[in-house]
C-alpha cells in the first residue's frame, strides 16, 4: 500500500458515504473503483503536485480530476465531512465546552486565477484577492476545544476575520439522532482581531460567553468589560494547531485551485484525514 492510500479501517468507514458505483454493463471503458480515485485525490491532496503528475498506479489524471470535482460540484465532500463530525458527537470526541476562531493567509499559485463563475454556489472573487503577503485566499476556521475542525469560510487575502465570524460559528451545527442541532458552544476564543460590538452582542443573545481580548480603543462602557478569562483563552491555540496540520497537505497551504468550491473540498479532505486519525487512533 502506497504512503497516502486508505488503509482497509478507513475505507471500510468512508465507502459506504460515497455514491454507488456504477457496473460497466452499457459497455465502453469499465467503471473506475472509488477506492482507486479516492487514493489518487488524496495524493495529489497531499503532495501538493499538479493532476497531470498523478503516478499512473492510480489510473488516468482526467478520471481522477473529472471524479473529484463532480463530487465536489454534487457536495460530497462536505457530505463526508458533516457524517464524521456525526460520528465523533456519537462518541462524544467532540469538545462543546469551546470554539475557537481564527483566521490563516494561503499563498495561492497564478493557475488559480481566471475561473468563471459557472455555478450558483461559487463565489463571485473565487475567494481569491491582493494582501500584503501577495495574491491569495484567507481560509476563516472554527475548531472545538480539541482542534478539529468544525466550519471553513473562504474570502480574499485582504479581508478581515472579525467579518467571518458569525458566518463560521453559523455554519456550525451536528444533527444528533434525536433530531436536536447541537451548535451552540459555553465559550467562544478568538484574538482581539474579532473584538466588536456587534459579535459580543451576537454571542450575548445566544448565552455564549466571548472570551476575545479587548481592543486597546473600545471603551469599557460599551459591554461591562469584564476582565479576559486568561485560563479559559490560553486553550485559543487549538485553531493554530489546526491549521498547521490542515497545511501539512501541501494542497491546501498553496492553492491552486480556481474555484472556492473545489479548494473547500481539499480543506474538508484534509478535515477528514484528521477526523479518520481521530476515530481509529
Amino acid at each position: 500500500m502506497a504512503r497516502y492510500d486508505f488503509p482497509d479501517d478507513a475505507w471500510a468507514l468512508i465507502s459506504p458515504m460515497l455514491p454507488p458505483e456504477r457496473g460497466s454493463s452499457r459497455g465502453g471503458r469499465p467503471y473506475f473503483a472509488h477506492r482507486h480515485v479516492m487514493n489518487g485525490i488524496f495524493w495529489v491532496l497531499c503532495s501538493g503536485a499538479p493532476w497531470r503528475d498523478l503516478p499512473e498506479r492510480y489510473g488516468q489524471w482526467k478520471t481522477i480530476y473529472n471524479r473529484f470535482n463532480r463530487w465536489s460540484k454534487a457536495g460530497i465532500m462536505n457530505s463526508i465531512f458533516n457524517k464524521l463530525l456525526q460520528i465523533l458527537d456519537e462518541k462524544a470526541l467532540i469538545d462543546w465546552d469551546v470554539i475557537a476562531l481564527d483566521g490563516s493567509n494561503v499563498r495561492a499559485l497564478k493557475a488559480a486565477a481566471g475561473a468563471k463563475k459557472k455555478h450558483p454556489d461559487e463565489y463571485e472573487d473565487h475567494g481569491l484577492g491582493r494582501s500584503r503577503g501577495g495574491f491569495g485566499t484567507k481560509i476563516h476556521l472554527a475548531t472545538d476545544g480539541t482542534g478539529l475542525p468544525l466550519s471553513f469560510c473562504l474570502s480574499g487575502g485582504q479581508a478581515h476575520e472579525s467579518r467571518y465570524a458569525e458566518r463560521l460559528l453559523n455554519r456550525v451545527g451536528i444533527i444528533r439522532k434525536s433530531g436536536h442541532l447541537k451548535s451552540r458552544p459555553k465559550a467562544v476564543l478568538a484574538d482581539k482581531g474579532y473584538s466588536g460590538k456587534n459579535l459580543r452582542i451576537h454571542l450575548k443573545m445566544k448565552g455564549i460567553k466571548a472570551v476575545i481580548p479587548f481592543k486597546s480603543n473600545e471603551k469599557a462602557s460599551q459591554d461591562g468589560r469584564r476582565p479576559l478569562d486568561t485560563r479559559l483563552y490560553k486553550k485559543r491555540n487549538v485553531v493554530e494547531r489546526c491549521f498547521a496540520i490542515l497545511k501539512e497537505n501541501r494542497r491546501i497551504a498553496t492553492r491552486s485551485e480556481k474555484t472556492a468550491r473545489n479548494y473547500l473540498s481539499m480543506l474538508k479532505l484534509g478535515a477528514n484525514r484528521l477526523f479518520l486519525k481521530r476515530l481509529l487512533s
